[in-house]
């Protein structure tokens, strides 16, 4: 499949007296549509700003390179198993089971 042309700037300009409006009907559709998208997207992300320590972004953005994915993407994993239920905090499980002996990891730092 060949690549269309991007026309220069100026070809534009002795172009434009051979444009023609598509309409307002085609307009409205159009913008319709980049509306619906707009919406469809917004409903899937949503952006948020954290403060963090820099030791703990390192340590984040450490865990992340070894598993071999983007550290925002294992940020949303995380907060998503969290949201699930399928994230739990290690300390609450030896509250309950204080006999359980469950090795604290460290992230090795480089």
């Amino acid at each position: 499949m060949r690549k269309k042309k991007i026309p220069s700037q100026k070809e534009l300009e002795q172009n434009f007296s051979k444009w023609k409006s598509v309409g307002g009907d085609k307009m409205a559709a159009v913008a319709a549509r980049n509306e619906a998208l707009k919406v469809e997207k917004e409903k899937k992300e949503a952006k948020f700003t954290a403060r963090l320590t820099v030791a703990d972004f390192e340590g984040f953005k450490a865990v992340a390179e070894q598993k071999g994915i983007p550290y925002q993407t294992l940020l949303g994993f995380v907060i998503h198993g969290y949201v699930q239920g399928r994230l739990v905090d290690v300390e609450e499980i030896r509250k309950v089971f204080p006999a359980m002996k469950l090795k604290k990891r460290s992230i090795a730092r480089t």
